[in-house]
């Protein structure tokens, strides 16, 4: 028998390669149900970050690998607790530091430059290429990919309503912008922008009482758009809103642009600002 081959023989059997056998063992693994991984920059802050999640039926331990097998992000879960602790689905947002390249071509202030990272030291630390996603929950196996690109759309450019407007909350509001063509700065391109995601805040009370939540209204739009109507019907009277106009590029990198605050009467202009 040749052993670098590896054949696994019994009487009046048939031999089978053990190669073979691990592949079909592999081939039992299930597939992760959604895998993401994806840049996401606040032009109007000029910081950058990574973003990553996956969906499962239930997951112990999972381990998310780099393009070079490098292991970018693992977890498992608290001993004792497996039966119980299975994670059906993960979102994390990794810290966006500030960027000397955008800070120096988009313009923005930042008070910590300490903080600050060039553009080539985060895109080498996530390279570009396929995400390798792997789990485990007792005897069950799941993988996944998912692509990464350094491919960043420009920020949505917000026409209207402009930082500190006071609008009507018996009427409807229009937020406009114009259509992303162009990447955040030239060699993240080219793009191809997809998708607009818009949010609204309503953020008059600097601090919220336990157990309460923002008000917000957000919304998914087509490529094709570039304006949304805020319904009178979330509009309330004395109130400050804050809104922001996500653009998403196709391999899912996404670009912020913050529009500032808008306020409802009774509230004068000189007193519209973030709490």
């Amino acid at each position: 028998m040749n052993k670098n081959i590896g054949i696994l023989c019994k009487a009046a059997m048939t031999c089978v390669p053990v190669l073979a056998m691990t592949a079909a063992m592999a081939d039992k693994a299930q597939p992760f149900k959604q895998t993401n991984i994806h840049f996401e920059t606040n032009a109007s802050a000029c910081d950058m970050g990574i973003q990553m999640s996956f969906d499962t039926d239930g997951v112990t331990e999972v381990e998310v690998e780099n393009p070079y097998g490098q292991v970018v992000f693992s977890l498992l879960a608290v001993y004792g607790m497996e039966n119980t602790s299975d994670l059906t689905e993960q979102f994390q947002e990794r810290v966006e530091p500030p960027i000397t390249d955008l800070i120096d071509a988009l313009g923005c202030e930042h008070e910590a430059p300490d903080e600050e990272i060039t553009l080539s030291e985060l895109l080498a630390a996530w390279p570009a290429g396929w995400y390798e996603f792997e789990g485990e929950s007792g005897e069950d196996e799941f993988e996944g990919k998912a692509e990464l690109t350094h491919r960043v759309p420009a920020g949505p450019k917000i026409v209207r309503p402009e930082d500190g407007d006071i609008v009507s909350d018996s009427a409807h509001l229009r937020i406009k912008w114009r259509k992303v063509t162009e990447p955040l700065v030239p060699y993240l391109g080219p793009v191809t922008v997809v998708g607009y995601h818009v949010v609204v805040a309503d953020v008059t009370e600097a601090t919220l009482l336990p157990g309460a939540t923002k008000t917000v209204l957000d919304a998914d739009l087509s490529a094709n758009e570039t304006s949304f109507i805020v319904p009178k019907q979330f509009l309330e009277p004395n109130r400050i809103y804050e809104f922001e106009v996500l653009a998403t590029e196709q391999f899912g990198n996404q670009t912020i642009t913050e529009g500032g605050v808008f306020c409802t009467p009774p509230i004068e202009p000189d007193e519209c600002e973030a709490p």
